[in-house]
């Protein structure tokens, strides 16, 4: 919305300096559904009554789709949608005598390819795919990275970054969980942008742990465990992530904290 409302403004500080007697045969203000007929508007599911939802008009015109929280800038677009029934879809497009809100309807009644929660908070609604980093900006700034106690998580016994202790690998890694072909994938880069490590990992939904098969987390050479490559999960939600390395099986009295956020999510 934004984007429209800047060119918006843009429009209207250029129309203010035509000649009066041009403004005074400007063409009258078309309805929606003209202004629709003329961008060739189209919604439309893609099979009848499937949740993928095919939205488009003509190229050339600047529009913002809204439909169930998902928001699109694009001219042609695919959306997914998460549940069945009439779905309301908005199209609200930039014209010559304003912003211009188009509304159309479509009918779901089958939902494909859909993740269950929990696993979806992870890998997104349709395992497309999620990017996780380090919650550097949570409480002091230190608390993402952590020793803690192997009975208690949040019990926070020591930060490297308090000591200045640098990570092995850096804060900077995205770690990109999805599922390709049925198969749950993690990559974690050590900068965005560069070339990720790759593993295949498993999610045990009832006792919430991830099992990652050929690589560890960022920063496990911290940890005293052989095979660190079982990670409790504390906490799992939209935004936050939680990973928990009990050391006690290597006769350590203690426990690491990894805590990661949705990229773009500010506490």
């Amino acid at each position: 919305m934004k984007k429209i409302l800047i060119y918006f403004v843009v429009m209207i500080c250029i129309s203010s300096c035509d000649p009066i007697d041009d403004r005074d045969f400007l063409p009258a203000v078309k309805s929606a559904e003209e202004i629709a007929g003329d961008i060739n508007l189209e919604v439309k599911n893609i099979t009848p009554g499937s949740n993928k939802i095919i939205l488009s008009v003509d190229n050339g015109n600047i529009v913002q789709w809204e439909v169930e929280g998902l928001t699109s800038y694009k001219t042609a677009d695919t959306i997914k949608l998460t549940s069945t029934g009439t779905k309301d879809v908005f199209c609200n497009v930039v014209s010559p005598g304003g912003i211009i809100r188009i509304k159309r309807e479509v009918e779901v009644t089958v939902v494909e390819g859909l993740v269950s929660i929990p696993l979806s908070y992870l890998v997104g609604s349709f395992g497309d795919g999620e990017t996780w980093v380090y919650a550097s900006d949570y409480g002091d700034g230190l608390s993402h990275w952590y020793l803690s106690s192997s009975t208690n998580w949040e019990e926070l016994w020591w930060s490297p970054l308090a000591d200045g202790t640098d990570a092995e690998n850096g804060l900077e890694d995205e770690l990109l969980f999805k599922i390709t072909d049925g198969v749950n994938y993690l990559e974690i880069s050590p900068e965005p942008g560069a070339e990720p490590e790759k593993s295949e990992f498993e999610f045990d939904a009832d006792n919430m742990t991830i099992t990652l098969k050929n690589m560890n987390l960022c920063d496990y050479d911290y940890v005293f465990v052989d095979d660190v490559k079982v990670y409790q999960i504390k906490l799992l939600n939209k935004n936050e992530l939680i990973l928990f390395q009990d050391c006690a099986g290597a006769s350590k009295n203690l426990g690491w904290v990894w805590r990661f956020k949705k990229k773009g999510f500010r506490y």
